[in-house]
């Protein structure tokens, strides 16, 4: 039950970023056809999948000891990087497009799941259920992008707000999870 609750916390961390993305689309009234959201969380989740083997496949060689910390500093490593890259933004100036095209969803799909990949080693290090995650983050992250584009949409009117932060506070309790097994 505790590694079922552990990868339902990751799948919401790595599917947060999709969302706030989808937000800021629906917030600018941009239309995210169905199609094109299916096909980034496509890619975002296999190569998730593919990170997750490459960590599992690392941690034959290492000792268990070695994984979880190894592990726990990855994961810390892109929380940190998160959290920090949430105060230290810049504006930006972006072209307001009516659609989504296939892409710029697919360009989109290969920068979300930048820190996916660190994500995905350092969770492959330290813990199996390879296909429950990457099937949870194809299926969560359709959802959330979703969810993010029809309340961006809804809320559209009010301020926006950068939820960024929250995924890398999640990761961070993450690691600490892993090193309070130890």
């Amino acid at each position: 039950m505790e590694m079922i609750i552990k990868e339902i916390v990751l799948i919401f961390v790595l599917t947060t970023d999709s969302f706030v993305v989808s937000f800021a689309y629906g917030m600018r009234r941009v239309k995210m056809p169905f199609k094109i959201v299916a096909g980034m969380n496509v890619i975002m989740s296999g190569l998730l999948g593919i990170a997750l083997l490459t960590g599992s496949f690392l941690s034959g060689f290492f000792s268990e000891n070695v994984t979880t910390y190894l592990g726990a500093i990855l994961l810390t490593g892109i929380g940190l990087y998160r959290i920090l890259s949430f105060f230290f933004q810049k504006e930006e100036n972006q072209e307001i497009y009516k659609a989504l095209t296939t892409g710029e969803g697919f360009t989109l799909a290969f920068l979300l799941s930048l820190d996916s990949l660190a994500v995905g080693v350092g969770t492959g290090l330290v813990q199996a259920g390879q296909l429950f995650l990457a099937a949870g983050t194809f299926i969560g992250g359709i959802l959330m992008m979703e969810l993010g584009w029809k309340l961006g949409c809804a809320f559209r009117k009010t301020a926006q707000r950068d939820l960024s932060w929250i995924s890398g506070v999640c990761l961070l309790l993450l690691a600490m999870g892993f090193l309070w097994k130890r």
